[in-house]
């Protein structure tokens, strides 16, 4: 097994940062956890005692050497299935490192990729690695995976986010909760380039244009979809494959939003929800394709300025039929003569797509991109600050969720 690089503190680093955090975990060392529980395979309280083992908690940082922070740990056997297991301790199962380490692990893994993350502990004075934040990383996307994932011929291919965060299936269930809150899902689609794809694309693009050949689009990509509650402002559903969009994908994603108010979509012809309204921005664009007025003033070479003002009056014009209908078909979304609910999926697709943006970097396995993705949305619909002030989010007020809650089942 190899052994960690020395690593040392940077003398920049405030005490303040991490002299705290080391003398909290410093206290972890040597505490005894012999509280019983019951076992996690049967459930059964028919025990006996076994060992007590040293359990390693952390490692942190000292001026020429890492210090492992020990403590001790009850071992029992169950008398009915046999199994062993530990006390009531700070440990999630299948972890080497003490609960508020993997927490630490997974918050901070929800914006940074796991290689930042690394750099992040060594600044906190905890000696962690690349490989271990990813694996804990997969573990917590695992224990998601058994908790609300979303499956197809009992494969598991999406996550119910609205199942982590308030426990339902469903904006239905979701709104016999919270009746007085208004639901107008979102649904869309990206595609994050796989590792090394761009540099290919690029590659197989300039021979395409040598051989006189129409050059690709686009490179090879992951397919990451979302649906979203725009005015509640969090994701209620991910998926991600390595396999093109399509009707499948569709259904299983939009499973979630199964009660909202409407739904609204870039017009992809794999979905057809019920109540399904076509993003404004969308639809204005494909109409513009096919204006002839705007095909008649680029073939006459007419000023950019005098262009851009025709699209904007058209843009207009289309936005208040927009609207109108709208109102008409969800007067519930009227607030004074404003319609509230969403007419375009920006909510989703605001800032690069969010998710793209925080991912950082490009990923070459599917699961790595998909632990990442769904830290990134439960981040994003759980926050207590946003707009450059104190904002809580209708998630964190209602919301169940903590890592342990799913690490621990």
């Amino acid at each position: 097994m190899q052994r960690p690089r020395k690593k040392k503190i940077n003398k920049l680093t405030p005490n303040l940062l991490y002299k705290p955090i080391q003398e909290h975990l410093a206290d972890f060392k040597d505490d005894l956890y012999d509280k019983p529980r019951a076992c996690p395979k049967c459930k059964s309280n028919n025990r006996k005692k076994l060992r007590t083992e040293k359990k390693l908690f952390c490692k942190i940082i000292t001026s020429n050497r890492f210090r492992d922070i020990y403590v001790y740990v009850q071992r029992f056997q169950c008398k009915d299935c046999r199994k062993t297991y530990i006390a009531k301790a700070p440990f999630y199962d299948g972890m080497l490192y003490g609960k508020p380490i993997v927490d630490l692990i997974l918050y901070f893994s929800a914006k940074n990729p796991f290689n930042r993350v690394e750099k992040i502990f060594l600044e906190l004075g905890i000696q962690i690695d690349r490989d271990t934040v990813r694996n804990y990383a997969l573990g917590f996307q695992n224990k998601v995976k058994k908790y609300a994932g979303m499956k197809i011929f009992d494969k598991t291919l999406g996550i119910n986010l609205i199942r982590v965060m308030f426990d339902v299936e469903d904006v239905k269930e979701l709104k016999r909760k919270y009746p007085h809150k208004k639901y107008d899902g979102l649904a869309d689609e990206t595609f994050p380039s796989i590792k090394g794809a761009k540099k290919k694309f690029k590659e197989v693009n300039r021979e395409r244009k040598l051989e006189g050949k129409e050059p690709f689009k686009y490179p090879d990509g992951w397919t990451l979809a979302v649906s979203y509650l725009a005015m509640l402002k969090l994701y209620a559903s991910i998926i991600l494959s390595e396999v093109s969009f399509n009707k499948m994908f569709a259904d299983l994603l939009l499973r979630a939003l199964n009660g909202a108010d409407y739904t609204l979509t870039d017009g992809n012809p794999s979905y057809s929800p019920e109540n399904h309204e076509r993003c404004l921005f969308h639809k204005a664009k494909n109409l513009a394709k096919k204006d002839r007025q705007l095909k008649k003033m680029k073939r006459e070479k007419k000023p950019p300025d005098e262009i851009k003002a025709y699209l904007k009056q058209k843009y207009k014009e289309l936005e208040e039929e927009q609207i109108n209908l709208l109102k008409g078909k969800y007067p519930k979304f009227i607030e004074g003569n404003c319609f509230s609910g969403a007419t375009t999926t920006n909510s989703i697709e605001g800032g690069n797509w969010r998710i793209k943006y925080e991912l950082r970097t490009s990923y070459s396995k599917e699961d790595s991109i998909t632990a990442r993705a769904i830290l990134i949305c439960l981040y994003d619909s759980i926050y207590t600050f946003r707009n450059g002030m104190p904002n809580e989010s209708f998630a964190h007020k209602h919301t169940h969720f903590n890592f342990e809650r799913i690490m621990a089942c």
